[in-house]
Order: structure tokens, then sequence, then C-alpha cells
């Protein structure tokens, strides 16, 4: 499996286009790939993730662009020499790729990563059904609905989130409902943008609710961790969701 990071210049035109429709984001990253060379019988798809700069009130701002991050994973190393050309830097560091065998196979219960992931949270809704008859696949829109659409997966996904308490650092001091101190309690996941994508798609017109976490996490079921790092979480994965990223926490 391979790892690309590609910084996007949001000042160019290209640029521009490909962060507005995720259609147009799909096809770019699909074209990365000559003929042929995804269609290995169980090969892992290729899945995507554009990440904008959070904007911190208050912060001073860095120099240079705004860090406009397109990750690719795939099965095999991509060329996105048009990317770069038409959106990206054509400098060192402007394109990363990495061969991640060697970290996939290091994983082991107990590390602790950091992590971040773009999902389409859904749900089945039984008492509505589609022209096909089959039940209606509906989104979660609140801040909290997205979150525990994370948090119900992580156990079978092959990690836990982890509590301040665990992580060490200063801890919020917080109370339960009865006004008892739980301080260290709360879990390190964070949602760090929520949204809407809208885009056509042929003659129809896809609507995708949006939501990307940040947090820590402690591996409990390596090969478990290392299925969804590759096969992707949740629906809407041609499109910029179910990728997730470790990184030292």
């Amino acid at each position: 499996m391979y790892l690309t990071r590609i910084y996007l210049n949001p000042h160019r035109r290209g640029a521009k286009q490909l962060m507005r429709s995720r259609q147009v984001l799909h096809a770019a990253v699909m074209n990365c790939f000559p003929p042929g060379a995804l269609e290995d019988v169980g090969m892992p798809r290729v899945l995507w993730r554009l990440d904008r700069p959070s904007v911190v009130r208050g912060a001073t701002p860095r120099q240079g662009s705004p860090s406009c991050v397109l990750y690719i994973s795939s099965p095999v190393a991509p060329d996105p020499s048009h990317i770069v050309e038409e959106a990206g830097y054509a400098t060192e560091g402007g394109i990363v790729v990495r061969d991640m065998s060697t970290f996939l196979d290091g994983l082991s219960a107990g590390q602790r990563w950091g992590f971040r992931l773009c999902v389409n949270p859904t749900f089945q809704e039984s008492n509505q059904v589609n022209a096909r008859g089959r039940k209606k696949v509906l989104a979660h829109v609140t801040q909290d609905q997205q979150t525990q659409w994370v948090l119900d997966r992580v156990e079978r996904l092959g990690f836990r989130v982890l509590t301040s308490a665990e992580y060490g650092g200063d801890l919020p001091v917080l109370e339960d409902q009865n006004g008892q101190r739980v301080d260290g309690a709360n879990l390190l996941i964070n949602g760090v943008e929520r949204g809407i994508a809208e885009f056509k798609r042929g003659s129809s017109r896809v609507t995708l609710a949006l939501a990307t976490f940040e947090g820590v996490l402690e591996v409990t079921d390596p090969d478990a961790l290392r299925h969804g790092l590759v096969h992707g979480i949740g629906r809407g994965k041609a499109y910029g969701c179910g990728l997730i990223t470790l990184a030292r926490p």
C-alpha cells in the first residue's frame, strides 16, 4: 500500500476547480493510475481525503499558502503529475509518495497513535424505503450523532479512543450530570470540520454529509486496524470519505 501526500495551491485555478467538486477530484485521483493497474481481484480500493486548513481564532497566520492537502491511499504507486502540474507545487516537498507496507506490518496491540479521518456518517431508516424497495440511507447531521457513529465502530476497527486521563497532560475540569467531578474522563476525539458536499454525477445530484475527526487511539486488534486503514470506513469512499491516517500523537 502507498500513501501519497500532495499540497494543493489554493490560489491556482486548477486547485480551485478540483476543490469545488468531489466528482471532479475523484476523476483526477483515478487518473493517477494507468489502465488495468487496479483490476486485480481482491485488490484494496483507492481512498482519498482532502484536508483544508483549520481556522483557529486568534492564531498568528502562518507564512506561505494555506495547507490544503490531498491524501491518496492506493495499492499501487500513483502518478499524480497532472494534479501537481495544474493544482500543486512543483517543488521539493510538494508531493510525497510512501510505501506503507513496513508501517502496516509493524502495527501491534498497545501502540498509541494520533488519527484523522473524514467520514460520511449514515444510518438506515426502517420506516422509509426508496424506489427500489430498500431502506432509505439517511445522514447523521449533528455533532453528537456523527461522533457517536465513529465511536460505535472503533471496536470492530481494532482500536479504542483514549481518555484525557490515560493520555496525560493537563486535565479539563469536568462534571457529570449529577455535579460529580469526572476530570479526565473525556474521550480524545474532536470534530474539526463538518459540512455538506453537493455535486453532479451524470444526470443525478449527490449530497454527502461530511465530518472530519481528530483524536488519539490505542491499537487493540492490529489486523482489524490494518483492514480499516486499507479498505476505509463507511460510505462515500469514492468521494473522499473513509480514509483514516495515523501519526505520532
